[in-house]
């Protein structure tokens, strides 16, 4: 009988279905914890399995925040307050943020306060690792 290993994304796939199911969320705890798990999961370093466990599960918290009808109007909130938002929800810094999406610490800062426009290398680092659609750095 050979012997059959299995790879460290389908271990780390594996092990997050086993610690919270991927599946439809139908309660208001489910919901906190699986909001709980994308912030943990997206503070930290992460490999292929991870990053597709994460992309479901926000998928399915979106839907339940959908049917609940739950909306928060952030039409009023800068793309900097946003961003500087998601960095204290993470706790992180401006500039463990600035190295993870390749911009310079100062420019981020500058962006951040308003003294230079959002670089489109920002935009696809924010938007990849904070999950902030690019459309809010436009306005």
């Amino acid at each position: 009988m050979p012997i059959t290993t299995r790879n460290k994304v389908a271990d780390s796939y594996m092990d997050l279905i086993a610690e919270f199911p991927l599946r439809r969320i139908k309660s208001a705890s489910d919901h906190a914890k699986a909001k709980r798990l994308v912030l943990r999961l997206t503070a930290q370093q992460s490999d292929r399995g991870t990053a597709e466990y994460v992309d479901v599960l926000v998928d399915l918290i979106v839907d339940y925040e959908k049917r609940a009808g739950q909306s928060i109007d952030t039409s009023k909130v800068s793309a900097a307050d946003i961003v500087r938002h998601r960095i204290d929800e993470r706790g992180m810094s401006v500039s463990s943020l600035a190295r993870l999406i390749g911009v310079p610490q100062s420019n981020l800062s500058e962006m951040l306060s308003g003294k230079r426009d959002w670089s489109k290398t920002a935009i696809r680092g924010l938007s990849a690792h904070l999950n902030i659609r690019p459309d809010r750095f436009l306005f």
